[in-house]
């Protein structure tokens, strides 16, 4: 007779970071309290808006996000010098990165707050702009990708690279993107990277409607630096984090790309593998529609 899997919880304590003023958001949170008072895991609620993260007591074990992909990435910039992994429950229109809804939480809840449950750290990017005259530095984290974009009036803007001190090919183009394997299935794939597993560790490089046909996407190892040297700049060129976070660059600064000293840590879902995600979700290597599966018109 086989074993049965251990599911004794080593969660006792969580945070739940749950938008106060979105509807969905706290229904969501409502049943995920109701989940953890009957598994006995005590909880402290906060919102993802706060400055700071605070509990009282020990360090939670877990961290409980509610909302969309947002919220998600904006969250893992708090948790991820904390130590703390995180859950998503999916209150968006997609929830690409947030694989539980309220319903498959209730039913994994013991599995994944559980010792044997699956935990997979994904690598974050650490960003530095360094001013042309030296006048500061600035340090930013992200999740999904850090993005060098034209920006106002839109002309072309050119760059020099380096790869781990070694001088690469300069671009000239509307700007480059630079994600995580996490972030290759957002702007990265939307300017024709490759999706990467996201359990991968690499830099993923790549231009935004390059003037060279022959400068294509790539991808360095993740212990890899790439520095990148603005030399023509527009009035709005900038560094967008994240999709959220945005530093106005000016010609002759330089930003340097790494992966940063801690990864993230995410609890998956059961029976949900990332291929199987990118399936249901973003519709890859779906097949052509047919007749009938065209969408019907209001």
């Amino acid at each position: 007779m086989s074993e049965m899997p251990d599911t004794s919880l080593s969660t006792t304590t969580a945070i739940i970071l749950a938008d106060p003023d979105r509807e969905e958001a706290q229904q969501a949170c409502s049943q995920i309290e109701r989940i953890l008072l009957d598994l006995k895991v005590s909880f402290t609620k906060q919102s993802p808006e706060d400055s700071a993260l605070a509990w009282t007591g020990a360090k939670p074990d877990v961290a409980i996000v509610i909302g969309g992909d947002g919220t998600m990435i904006s969250q893992t910039r708090r948790l991820v010098d904390h130590g703390i992994p995180m859950i998503g429950i999916n209150c968006g229109r997609l929830g690409f990165l947030a694989p539980f809804s309220p319903e498959t939480f209730e039913i994994h809840a013991s599995s994944v707050l559980s010792e044997n449950r699956k935990l997979e750290h994904r690598m974050m990017l650490q960003i530095q702009v360094q001013r042309s005259d030296g006048s500061e530095t600035i340090t930013r984290r992200a999740m999904n990708d850090g993005i060098i974009t034209a920006g106002s009036p839109f002309r072309m803007i050119q760059m020099s690279t380096a790869m781990d001190g070694q001088q690469g090919p300069p671009l000239s183009g509307d700007g480059l993107v630079v994600a995580t394997p996490t972030g290759s299935t957002g702007h990265s794939a939307s300017t024709g990277g490759p999706i990467v597993d996201p359990r991968v560790e690499a830099i993923i490089v790549t231009p935004i409607a390059a003037q060279s046909l022959a400068f294509r996407p790539f991808a360095l190892e993740g212990g890899s630096t790439l520095e990148v040297m603005l030399t023509q700049v527009n009035e709005g060129t900038s560094l967008v984090l994240d999709g959220q976070k945005r530093v106005q660059l000016h010609e002759h600064d330089r930003v340097r790309f790494a992966r940063y000293s801690q990864p993230m840590g995410f609890v998956n879902c059961p029976g949900h593998p990332f291929w199987r995600i990118l399936h249901d979700k973003l519709g890859w290597a779906a097949p052509p529609r047919g007749r009938d599966d065209t969408m019907s018109t209001p």
